[in-house]
């Protein structure tokens, strides 16, 4: 079974890059989705409803989803999304992928 955590380098690229607003919100979650796409593809026996999602801190109790960023990235949440996510990029390694 693989790590999800080897798509952290290839998500926080995708992460910066819509925070430089070279990507738009669409294209981060077709991104994103392709991401969770190919895992699920390496994964065998898993049920295929699992899904990726992140935690942006260490201490985040908070479970986001794919649908999740693309909601709060939507609507009056975004600020603080966008803050959550900038703080996991500046912090090392306090971005974690997982898959369940």
């Amino acid at each position: 079974m693989m790590n999800p955590n080897q798509y952290s380098h290839r998500i926080s690229i995708l992460f910066n890059d819509y925070l430089q607003g070279q990507l738009d919100l669409k294209d981060l979650i077709q991104k994103l989705r392709a991401i969770e796409a190919l895992h699920k593809q390496n994964q065998k026996g898993i049920k295929s409803e699992n899904t990726l999602w992140f935690k942006f801190s260490k201490d985040d109790s908070l479970v986001t989803t794919i649908d999740d960023l693309q909601k709060d990235l939507s609507n009056h949440n975004r600020e603080f999304t966008l803050e959550r996510i900038r703080e996991a990029l500046n912090v090392d390694q306090e971005l974690s992928i997982h898959y369940s």
